[in-house]
């Protein structure tokens, strides 16, 4: 290499290290005039990783006592230490279960209050079961007529049952046509309507 050659070399090596520097110091006077800011955002990044995880964590453990819970009421429904942690850690399944509860034993005053439930799922049950213990075909019929009513087409089985138990035969029969072709309850359904009601099961609820 020429001496030239190596004069030009040292040059744009030099002009590559003062433009690093350059660098470096805009870096760090923007870092200074900054630094207050940066602080805080990193801080926040860190903390929200942080509280991120510590969630999961909580969400975690809150699941295992519901759950933990859930088993032991499943064994000892009169537990009232398992449904006070259930309806701490998870009100809806607390709800769910007592629901499951009262129909087994038609506690009305229950299913009155359980109506009232700010849980859509546990409202609507509710509603069906207590149409159905009162056996009031009119309850039944404002309930299937709700818009996402989860159990229309029992509802409409118990309608036509009790409007057939009061000789009302083609109104019953004309509840039992809406039940749908694909329904499990349609071969029930069918039955109710060729059959009727005979003097046996006239007598007989439907729940």
């Amino acid at each position: 290499m020429s001496i030239k050659e190596q004069v030009e070399f040292a040059k744009e090596e030099l002009t590559q290290d003062e433009k690093l520097l350059a660098g470096l110091i805009k870096i760090e006077r923007f870092y200074k005039r900054n630094k207050m800011a940066i602080i805080a955002v990193t801080a926040a990044i860190l903390v929200g990783g942080i509280g991120y995880g510590v969630m999961n964590y909580l969400q975690e453990q809150q699941l295992m006592r519901a759950n933990a819970a859930l088993l032991a009421l499943q064994k000892n429904p009169s537990d009232k230490g398992a449904w006070q942690t259930l309806e701490k850690e998870n009100p809806s399944l607390a709800e769910l279960v007592k629901l499951q509860e009262v129909t087994k034993n038609g506690d009305m005053k229950t299913l009155e209050a359980l109506k009232a439930s700010k849980d859509d799922v546990v409202s609507d049950l509710a509603t069906y079961h207590l149409a159905v213990f009162k056996k009031n075909a009119e309850a039944l019929k404002n309930y299937r007529m709700r818009s996402g009513a989860l159990l229309k087409e029992f509802a409409l089985l118990d309608e036509a049952y009790l409007l057939m138990k009061e000789g009302k035969m083609e109104e019953g029969k004309a509840r039992l046509a809406l039940i749908g072709e694909d329904s499990p309850l349609k071969p029930v359904a069918t039955m109710l309507a060729h059959y009727g009601i005979t003097g046996k099961n006239a007598n007989k609820g439907t729940e």
